[in-house]
């Protein structure tokens, strides 16, 4: 199948479940997302370093952890970014029954919206899963799920900040960067120090800005 033909192809499956990975067309916007929070220690560096910078951001938060840190989730509300689910527990979702599955992912949303007093509609599947029967899920729960464009692989363990920032620099109009501002299941413990991804996050934030590219949060 030639290429384009996949790519018409997976974008119809995704508007079909409802999933996005680019920002709608329009002003120069790009997104940042921080993924596996909220973390007691992490989370609040990170909001710090996106209050002194003006920056609006989104944060797909872990179920269990919002339990844990609701301080951190109330600060994320109150700061004017945009907060979405990525399930209760984090487990990988493939090898989850569909009840497991649908489990997670409604108790994930619904930690949330206890939490906000509101609805919740955005989520986003951990590790990225595309399975077409997590999208049916998300759709059936009515949540939007959020992918993204850009990568910069802040999970890594040992990662640099300049590594980070590097992994940032082709980010253009419409792009949806994901970080982690808590980690689960970590390739080693000492990913779980997510300071090199609060000390690369200037440099992603102005060179982005560099470009004329503001930041916005992620519409539901």
């Amino acid at each position: 199948m030639p290429r384009r033909a996949r790519r018409a192809g997976r974008r119809y499956r995704e508007a079909a479940l409802g999933r996005s990975r680019r920002l709608p067309a329009g002003p120069p916007l790009v997104a940042l997302t921080f993924d596996d929070g909220p973390d007691p220690l992490y989370t609040p560096a990170v909001l710090d370093v996106l209050a002194e910078l003006e920056v609006r951001a989104t944060f797909f938060c872990v179920g269990y952890r919002v339990v844990e840190h609701p301080g951190a989730v109330e600060r994320m509300v109150a700061d004017g970014h945009v907060v979405g689910s990525h399930t209760a527990t984090r487990r990988d979702l493939p090898t989850l029954a569909l009840r497991e599955l649908t489990d997670d992912v409604r108790r994930g949303r619904d930690v949330l919206v206890g939490q906000l007093g509101r609805p919740a509609p955005l989520f986003r599947p951990p590790h990225g899963d595309l399975a077409l029967r997590t999208g049916a899920v998300a759709r059936g729960l009515g949540l939007r799920t959020w992918m993204w464009t850009v990568d910069p692989e802040d999970w890594r363990p040992g990662v640099q900040a300049g590594a980070i920032a590097a992994g940032c620099e082709q980010t253009g109009p419409g792009d949806v960067i994901v970080l982690h501002d808590g980690l689960e299941q970590p390739w080693a413990p000492e990913a779980l120090d997510r300071s090199a991804t609060v000390e690369a996050l200037p440099a992603i934030i102005r060179s982005a800005r560099a470009k004329g590219l503001a930041f916005a949060g992620l519409p539901g």
